[in-house]
């Protein structure tokens, strides 16, 4: 693995905490909602309503994409990511628990649209297969693929999907 790179996208994921996240609809098109965040080195985590169609979604299919970045007024400092990996919910309740903490304490403000019966939050892990490093500085439209092992992930013990 190319280490300084790795390092980049960590730096990236660190400074942003919101993405777009594109999932696979039963009809087959793809939808894209936006959710917070937080990460533990390139596994993604966010929450979703149990009930809401990215849930629903990602059980049918868990092949997702995500991209992530900000806004830049000089196109040439435009950075951010773009990835595509497989989505697992957390079905291991102290384990939910422990990403839904560290998500609220990250963005308190997403605390305000937990459900009032905690059984509707379901928590999330996104596994990368593949992360694409987008940087305008280096070049317009440059880009550098980090492809990760292709290990399709064996269900952890407290994930499924």
């Amino acid at each position: 693995m190319d280490e300084a790179l790795k390092a980049k996208i960590l730096d990236e994921l660190e400074h942003h905490h919101v993405m777009t996240l594109a999932t696979i609809r039963p009809d087959g098109f793809p939808q894209a909602t936006t959710v917070n965040y937080v990460h533990d080195d390139l596994t993604l985590y966010f929450a979703a309503n149990a009930g809401s169609q990215k849930a629903g979604n990602i059980k049918l299919n868990n092949k997702v994409s995500a991209a992530i970045a900000s806004e830049a007024q000089n196109i040439f400092e435009l950075r951010g990511l773009s990835l595509s990996g497989l989505a697992e919910r957390i079905v291991d309740e102290q384990e939910a628990q422990r990403w839904s903490l560290a998500l609220f304490r990250t963005l308190p403000q997403s605390r305000r649209l937990v459900p009032a019966d905690p059984k509707d939050l379901a928590v999330f892990a996104i596994t990368p297969v593949a992360i694409s490093l987008i940087d305008y500085a280096s070049g317009f439209g440059k880009t550098y693929l980090l492809e990760l092992p292709k290990m399709w992930p064996a269900p952890r013990g407290g994930t499924s999907s």
